[in-house]
């Protein structure tokens, strides 16, 4: 059968969009989508190939496909999609277009010398290096600065019904999509407390926005002094509305969770908060007001290079993605202060003249995301904290 599949793909002049398999994944699915459509628009192979994207029937998966399908992608739906891919990405590396954005591969990404105990026992996949990682972000901003000012998931979202009654609802209002976390990992060192939110709240009030709950966390107690709207435990909350929530939002505030990438892919304002890697958000909408890391053992705050720095360092050479090392860095998360100036600004009109000390970090950057992504620091941020810029 796959040998069938694979000889048709070859006369056809086909690519397989490689590296999907988060398919319940929210980030990694919109971002994987996301950047496939820049390539297919943007990349030099896709004068001569065509790409087919194979995915399993999830609910998020069936609206991307909705979308690809706007585009002119090819979309095969299978059951089996992981073990084709897997298959596919092992024996037949020639037919596959990497577009995945996970630290794992369920096939090893390049023909560099592994060990078998690089390969994880929890998914029975292989961990990206540190640099493996870097470079395929990297890559990804590279598409993203290619394709500049555009935005082909919301291109195709226009084009594709909606509940009408949902529409409505949103159509008839100004507001803002708060998405929080409720849990601890990858880029959240640590939780915030629902007051943290309140200044950024109040100021959404008092000018006229009406204020919503999107993910699926829980709604914290003190939110509910601000009338907030729990779409996230409502009947209308599913992967399909997502999209139309954030698209019609006037701006989104954000942790670092893979939901926020609804604000980057849908072209919504954005302003992302807490994010202890320092990985960039895509989008020139985005502005990123950042945890900071502070040494445990000396008390000292580290800059900017050192804190990308401790991103690197960080990585397990099996379990691949950085883990917080609370043993030797303290977590320091943007205040209330800091959540409310970053929320004004990602609410101004853009384009707006870069802030000089984003320029310095750019170069100081020895990792390199920063000096290709199109998002930046908050500047009010980058003014109240002069030692991160060194």
């Amino acid at each position: 059968m796959l040998s069938n599949f694979v000889a048709n793909l070859r006369k056809a002049n086909c690519l397989v969009a490689g590296g999907m398999f988060f398919y319940i994944s929210p980030g990694h699915m919109l971002l994987e989508t996301d950047l496939l459509l820049r390539q297919v628009r943007s990349h030099r192979v896709f004068l001569t190939h065509t790409v087919v994207v194979i995915l399993p029937p999830t609910d998020m998966a069936l609206m991307l496909v909705e979308i690809l399908k706007r585009h002119g992608v090819q979309t095969i739906i299978n059951a089996n999609a992981s073990t084709i891919l897997r298959e596919i990405q092992l024996f037949y590396p020639e037919l596959v277009f990497d577009i995945g954005q996970a630290h794992w591969k369920l096939a090893l990404p390049d023909k560099s010398p592994r060990m078998i105990g690089d390969l994880s026992p929890l998914n029975f996949g292989w961990a990206l290096r540190s640099e493996e990682f870097t470079a395929q972000t990297i890559r990804m901003h590279e598409a993203w600065r290619a394709t500049a000012g555009q935005s082909p998931l919301r291109e195709a979202l226009d084009k594709i019904p909606g509940d009408p009654a949902f529409i409505s609802l949103l159509k008839a209002r100004k507001y803002a999509v708060i998405q929080i976390k409720s849990v601890t990992g990858n880029g959240t060192a640590r939780l915030f407390p629902g007051e943290v939110y309140k200044p950024a709240l109040e100021f959404l009030r008092d000018n006229g926005y009406e204020i919503v709950l999107g993910g699926r966390e829980p709604i914290p107690e003190v939110f509910m002094e601000f009338n907030v709207w729990d779409y996230a435990h409502s009947p209308f909350a599913s992967p399909k509305n997502d999209f139309y929530l954030f698209a019609h939002a006037a701006v989104g505030l954000v942790s670092p969770s893979g939901a926020g990438l609804f604000c980057d892919t849908l072209g919504i304002p954005c302003c992302q908060i807490g994010n202890w890697t320092l990985i960039p958000h895509p989008s020139e909408k985005t502005l990123v007001v950042p945890s900071r890391l502070k040494m445990r053992a000396t008390g000292e705050m580290l800059s900017f290079s050192g804190q990308a720095a401790a991103f690197v360092s960080s990585y397990d050479p099996v379990l691949g993605p950085a883990l917080f090392n609370s043993a030797v860095y303290e977590d320091v998360p943007p205040d209330a202060e800091d959540i409310e100036r970053g929320l004004r600004e990602a609410l101004r009109p853009y384009p707006q003249a870069e802030h000089p000390a984003q320029a310095t970090i750019r170069k100081l950057d020895p990792v390199g995301m920063w000096r290709v992504t199109a998002s930046r620091f908050s500047p009010s941020f980058l003014d109240r904290y002069h030692e991160f810029v060194a």
